[in-house]
């Protein structure tokens, strides 16, 4: 009885393994994926899409009918924001962002690179602090800011506020420590044989580290500079207490924060327009950085 139960049992595992799979056509898959891919891809883009959808409606439609196809729609809020001064403040933003990127990643590579090849005592304790220092609450420092910009003022004549100078100061303070942990991490994951060789064929450390390094960490490189081009740009706290009202230094964020509400309408379409002509640029330095936003640079770079 044992022996035809154990046999049966064989028989029917034969069966089951000789039994035609079921499989899901290749264009079902195809179009699960596809559709997959655009319900992410519009859950990611709607609030664009609403953004400058409002942007071109006028008056109370915009506030009132939630109906964002639903005209009329008009250029009106772009040229109201223009004849505003916008220009001048995304040129504020701009050149505020550019200047703190080309000071911080420069700086953050080379401290990046030591903590991570360096025997430095204690790295991983510096790379904790590092990482701790992001988590700074800037509103803890505008006071202490402020009042140091009024004595340096007062005992140099050195005025800051009001200045690119002063907000880019604690711009690069703020966005450092970041940029150090990314491109530290990065660094840490290039082989050192690729410097080694470098060093072989007779360039010195600093070359090695510049031509060839750097250019392996493109990605952290990137990312870095990045985040820190979108933070410097879109940090309103710190540039509404040290250039309030100034149109040769205020920043886009202050100056759609400062939009005046006319009687009981809000300004809504003004702030999507304004948001709009600040994204775009934004965007194009993303869409410039793309290309070496791309990890595995390194992939087979040393041949065991």
């Amino acid at each position: 009885m044992t022996e035809r139960t154990e046999t049966d049992r064989a028989r029917g595992a034969v069966r089951r393994a000789h039994r035609p799979r079921r499989t899901t056509h290749p264009a079902v898959t195809g179009g699960l994926k596809i559709l997959g891919l655009a319900l992410v891809l519009g859950w990611c883009l709607f609030p664009f899409l609403w953004m400058g959808m409002t942007s071109l409606r006028t008056g109370s439609v915009a506030l009132t009918d939630p109906n964002i196809l639903r005209g009329p729609f008009s250029l009106a809020n772009y040229e109201q924001v223009l004849d505003l001064g916008f220009q001048y403040a995304l040129r504020n933003s701009l050149i505020v962002a550019a200047l703190t990127t080309i000071i911080c990643i420069p700086v953050a590579s080379l401290a990046g690179y030591a903590l991570a090849r360096l025997p430095l005592a204690g790295r991983f304790l510096l790379l904790a602090a590092t990482l701790v220092a992001t988590l700074f609450p800037p509103v803890a420092l505008v006071n202490p800011l402020y009042q140091m910009y009024l004595k340096l003022g007062e005992w140099t004549g050195i005025n800051l506020l009001n200045t690119y100078t002063g907000l880019v100061i604690p711009y690069v303070a703020l966005t450092l420590p970041l940029a150090i942990f990314i491109l530290a991490t990065f660094f840490a994951g290039i082989p050192r044989e690729i410097e080694e060789s470098a060093k072989v064929d007779g360039a010195t450390p600093f070359q090695a580290f510049w031509r060839v390094v750097v250019p392996l960490a493109a990605p952290g490189v990137g990312a870095a500079a990045i985040l820190t081009f979108v933070y410097a740009t879109n940090e309103f706290l710190l540039a509404f207490s040290f250039a309030p009202r100034d149109l040769n230094v205020q920043t886009v964020p202050v100056f759609v924060g400062t939009f005046e509400r006319v009687g009981y309408e809000n300004p809504i379409g003004q702030i999507m327009a304004a948001s709009v002509l600040v994204s775009v640029p934004l965007i194009a330095f993303a869409l410039i950085l793309q290309r070496r936003i791309v990890a595995g640079l390194t992939s087979g770079a040393v041949k065991g």
